[in-house]
């Protein structure tokens, strides 16, 4: 009955605790939303998906933080109202309470490494072709309703366009100019045809604008410098274009952060058989050679290490969830003269201390300073270690007593 009695009273704090932690993210992630919604307009598919797209890859980190602030709060209600000192007088220790919780952690370690492993790279993959979908469906309408016959467009994909005449299946234009919008680039091409045509589709991701016959006119801001160029075929990647004009240029589809662990594993394979290949040239060219190829080699590590230390960290990451659970009895369980400030300070302070150490070891795998996995693991290993020694420095103190007073350190005598 107490084992159950105390997940009754973590279970409904871990939850209400999740969701404001996910408010918190999703209001930190309103600029990269704000994009998408000036781009493609407020309607509950452009607000609802990229919520839930953009929330998943960081499960592995709010699951630990929500149960640390859980456990704590529970452990703080029950030791408040005096029922866990009661629990301690009927000879139910800490030890014992703390079964429940190192349960309930391994439940969310499950969870958070099963978010890690593939959730996470299936709301990063979807974010990306969530913004494809409707780059292409933005551009589609833009074709087929926003082009008029003599009527200068003046947002075709940040640029101004003319057609004189539209064909009946809008994919043949006579007379065209394709200007862009002024501010836009310090060299502006101006491109004009008496022909115009559409290839290619949307579904396809293949859609170009050809000009035939035409002249390309550029001029440079803040000179009097300018050229005309005479073409017989000009093609324009509209898909592209439009990407690039809403995402930026940095934007990229094929991020190993999305790959599943499949791929990702053979992605690192392949960094590792490449890294090889890059470290034999290196030893085999000539000595005024040697540093273009350093160079090359010190990308093809860097990349390496940074993708090892991405596989093992999904599997690790969740694992705090365990450590923190105890983190947060220990705090919770306070002399009740202390109130409950301490408590939350304390848990405030344990995830930026905590923060710090995985971040400190991420950096020396991610540079090459020790392995992957022991910079994914070994943080994750001593915070369950020195978790373990507190619940075990609690629950032979007294609460009255500070587990980390250098007097209870170094003292071995348990509490009768």
């Amino acid at each position: 009955m107490i084992f159950f009695y105390f997940l009754k009273e973590v279970i409904p704090q871990f939850i209400s605790t999740l969701i404001v932690f996910c408010s918190i993210i999703i209001i930190s992630q309103l600029v990269r939303l704000s994009e998408v919604l000036i781009a493609f307009g407020l309607t509950a598919e452009n607000i609802l998906l990229p919520f839930l797209y953009i929330i998943m890859p960081f499960m592995t980190i709010i699951i630990p933080i929500s149960f640390l602030f859980a456990v704590m709060v529970a452990f703080s209600r029950i030791s408040a109202d005096g029922e866990f000192f009661a629990l301690l007088s009927a000879g139910y220790s800490l030890r014992r309470a703390a079964m429940p919780i190192l349960v309930m952690g391994g439940v969310l370690y499950l969870i958070g490494g099963t978010s890690a492993m593939y959730l996470e790279a299936w709301g990063r993959r979807e974010f990306v072709q969530f913004r494809y979908r409707k780059t292409q469906t933005e551009l589609d309408n833009m074709i087929k309703f926003k082009m008029q016959e003599g009527v200068f467009l003046d947002d075709f994909i940040g640029y101004v366009i003319y057609a004189e005449h539209i064909s009946r299946d809008r994919s043949k234009f006579t007379n065209v100019m394709l200007s862009p919008k002024e501010g836009k680039s310090s060299s502006d091409t101006i491109m004009i045809a008496p022909k115009a045509q559409i290839t290619g589709s949307v579904e396809s991701g293949d859609l170009r604008m050809v000009f035939f016959n035409g002249y390309a006119f550029t001029v440079k801001a803040q000179s009097e410098d300018s050229s005309v160029i005479k073409y017989r075929r000009a093609e324009i990647d509209l898909l592209r274009v439009f990407q690039q004009q809403i995402f930026g240029e940095d934007f990229a589809e094929d991020d190993y952060r999305s790959y599943p662990p499949r791929k990702l594993i053979r992605y690192v394979s392949s960094l590792k058989s490449e890294l090889d290949e890059v470290g034999d040239e290196v030893s085999r060219v000539e000595q005024q050679k040697v540093g273009q190829s350093k160079n090359k080699l010190d990308e093809a590590r860097e990349t390496y290490w940074k993708a090892t230390y991405l596989l093992f960290s999904r599997l690790s990451n969740p694992f705090s969830a365990i450590a923190f659970g105890l983190f947060g009895m220990i705090l919770g369980v306070q002399d009740p003269r202390k109130g409950k400030s301490t408590a939350y300070i304390g848990t405030i302070l344990t995830v930026i201390c905590s923060y710090v150490i995985i971040m400190g070891f991420k950096w020396l795998a991610e540079h090459g300073h020790i392995s992957a996995a022991l910079g994914a693991w070994l943080p994750h290993v001593l915070l369950l270690s020195l978790a373990l020694y507190l619940l075990h420095q609690r629950n032979r103190l007294p609460p009255s007593e500070s587990p980390i007073s250098p007097r209870n350190i170094f003292s071995i005598k348990s509490r009768k």
